[in-house]
């Protein structure tokens, strides 16, 4: 008899995985060089796997020296010709599916999500312009005026009287002239604010879901939370659909 299955001391139950630690299957029986895989969701019939493929275990789990990919495609799916001894338990071709063994099959939906962003939506401009116009001004101007008045007059001359003497007597008239100045002055003010305005946009667009279809090739019942999918699966590929 092979030593090498009592080297590693395998028994029925253990978990095999890949060297790159996906799980394999679980150990249904074995011989002096092979385990057998049983078969479930991720492997559509048993496996039966030489001792010598075996890298390690630990804690009750074989890790092979292959990867779970690699393990898959080495034909070990048939049984070899010097496989001697039947399963000590189980029968390879019955399969009872346990909870470690639920396949997980995640949907996915999307949906709209909305940022926000500032954009330029245009521009005010204030401009200035130059125009000139005609004004006019009253102004109130003094000016003096002379006034010739002659009196008739009797009486003796006086000392201070000049007396025969020609000569001019200038007076002077005084007047007031305008002249025009210019001066800036503010006479108003443009004030220049903004202000943010809330509103509602309606935006939309496509979405994508995904949907469940599961078809049933056989004569079991398969139940997804609570709801049984049910036909004449009788091997006619009816189908339900979650």
């Amino acid at each position: 008899m092979d030593p090498t299955i009592h080297q590693w001391n395998i028994r029925e139950g253990m978990e095999v995985f890949g060297a790159d630690g996906d799980k394999v299957g679980k150990i249904i029986g074995f011989t002096d060089r092979y385990f057998v895989v049983e078969k479930g969701f991720f492997l559509p019939t048993d496996y039966y796997i030489p001792v010598s493929a075996i890298s390690n275990i630990e804690d009750d789990k074989i890790y092979l020296s292959f990867t779970k990919d690699e393990a898959l495609n080495q034909g070990w799916d048939r049984q070899p010709a010097d496989y001697a001894e039947a399963y000590t338990t189980s029968s390879a071709t019955d399969y009872v599916t346990t909870e470690e063994e639920k396949l997980r099959v995640p949907v996915h939906e999307e949906e709209l999500t909305a940022t926000k962003r500032p954009v330029e939506r245009g521009e005010v401009q204030v401009t200035k312009d130059v125009v000139a116009e005609e004004q006019t001004l009253e102004v109130p101007v003094t000016e003096e005026r002379v006034t010739v008045e002659r009196r008739a007059v009797d009486r003796e001359a006086s000392p201070d009287d000049i007396a025969f003497e020609e000569g001019t007597i200038s007076v002077p008239v005084r007047g007031e002239e305008v002249d025009v100045q210019k001066r800036a002055r503010v006479t108003e003010e443009v004030e220049i604010s903004k202000e943010a305005v809330q509103q509602t946009e309606k935006v939309g667009g496509t979405v994508r879901k995904e949907r469940v279809r599961v078809e049933e090739k056989t004569d079991t019942r398969v139940t997804d939370a609570g709801t049984t999918l049910e036909g004449d699966y009788a091997g006619d590929g009816s189908h339900g659909t979650l």
